[in-house]
């Protein structure tokens, strides 16, 4: 069985996690010979670790350099390598390399939803979804608002964001290590935060939220682990906007890390206050380590596994996030790893594999 992803950058998001889970039990476990197409630069470690893992990497033009140099590279690359099976990973652009596909006679053609926008109806919008549609024979998301959002009423099925929950456990030494690493005191409280420097997460509002839970309890820190996007602003914006606060010593900017695992140890809370989401892997590993996981209302409720999460709106100011906090802060709670198959990469992986079975088997 050999598979096509298409995606459209390499680098620490969540899609590229979510492919890497994915990936690396589907060549060990069942010997499926998959490669990763995707369009931007990508992060040389996070490459790295694909390969390792037996995957091929190919890089082609992106569409905004390049059109025809895109839709040549993706045409020569499905004719030369003949996947059973062509999945996309770049909600309204999965039409591109799904048209191309279906062209080449490519028997399974996936689109996969990975994200949920609320003000997403324009004309050009409407026009990809239904190209979406007429390219894809399977439609894959990772959440019911995800799903929503690219297919409408159509039937879709979901595959969640698994992980390998065995590796967020909470650990002591590696707390430890972490603070230690990161001057954070042990009774110190520590508000933690993973995602892409870019407007979506909404990491302003966070540092607005901590500056003035950091009034009332001046020994807690803030560690936001993650970088913005080449030629962006948005690294920079935040950076002044760290400066300009009072609590800027005890903002902590984590910007290139391979693995995060050890960093939920480290954390008393996990939040996430994005303006929109799919279904954010950063979410189901926190609630994996046992910690508070603080939410904005914009992220799809079915990524909630564990009693220790609580969604908020970000539309009533930061008051109660600050009170979330405060919550949290006075109480002893225990860490002990919460498990769920949705969410065991073990047991979706197989499920994927025999999704693809079944669909080579339905349309060859």
């Amino acid at each position: 069985m050999k598979v096509m992803h298409f995606t459209a950058g390499f680098v620490n998001g969540g899609v590229e996690q979510v492919l890497l889970n994915y990936t690396g039990k589907l060549n060990k476990d069942y010997g499926v010979k998959e490669s990763i197409v995707y369009l931007h630069t990508a992060d040389s470690a996070k490459k790295k670790m694909s390969e390792q893992l037996g995957n091929k990497m190919y890089q082609i033009p992106a569409r905004r350099e390049s059109l025809l140099g895109n839709i040549k590279s993706t045409y020569q690359l499905i004719k030369k390598e003949k996947p059973d099976v062509v999945h996309s990973h770049m909600s309204l652009m999965n039409f591109f390399p799904l048209t191309i596909a279906k062209i080449l006679g490519v028997p399974v053609r996936v689109s996969h939803s990975h994200l949920a926008l609320n003000d997403s109806d324009s004309v050009k919008d409407r026009i990809y979804k239904k190209l979406t549609s007429w390219s894809a024979n399977e439609l894959v998301a990772c959440g019911e608002e995800a799903g929503k959002y690219l297919y409408g009423n159509q039937k879709f099925n979901i595959l969640f964001n698994a992980i390998d929950q065995s590796k967020y456990q909470f650990n002591q030494s590696a707390r430890e290590e972490i603070r230690k690493k990161y001057h954070i005191p042990e009774k110190s409280f520590l508000i933690g935060n993973i995602g892409r420097v870019v407007e979506q997460k909404n990491q302003k509002f966070l540092v607005e939220i901590f500056d003035k839970f950091y009034d009332e309890y001046p020994d807690s820190y803030l560690m936001i682990i993650g970088k913005g996007e080449k030629n962006q602003p948005d690294e920079q914006e935040l950076e002044k906007y760290i400066k300009s606060k009072k609590s800027a010593a005890h903002i902590i900017r984590v910007r290139g890390v391979k693995s995060t695992e050890k960093f939920y140890s480290a954390f008393d809370v996990f939040a996430m206050p994005s303006l929109y989401e799919g279904l954010p892997v950063v979410a189901i590993e926190a609630q994996a380590s046992g910690i508070p996981t603080i939410l904005s209302k914009n992220i799809d409720p079915s990524v909630i596994y564990s009693d220790k999460v609580k969604l908020l709106s970000i539309d009533e100011g930061v008051n109660p996030w600050i009170n979330e906090f405060q919550s949290w802060k006075k109480q002893d709670f225990d860490r002990s790893f919460r498990g769920n198959d949705n969410y065991n990469i073990n047991v979706q992986n197989k499920k994927l594999y025999d999704w693809y079975y079944s669909w080579i088997n339905k349309y060859k």
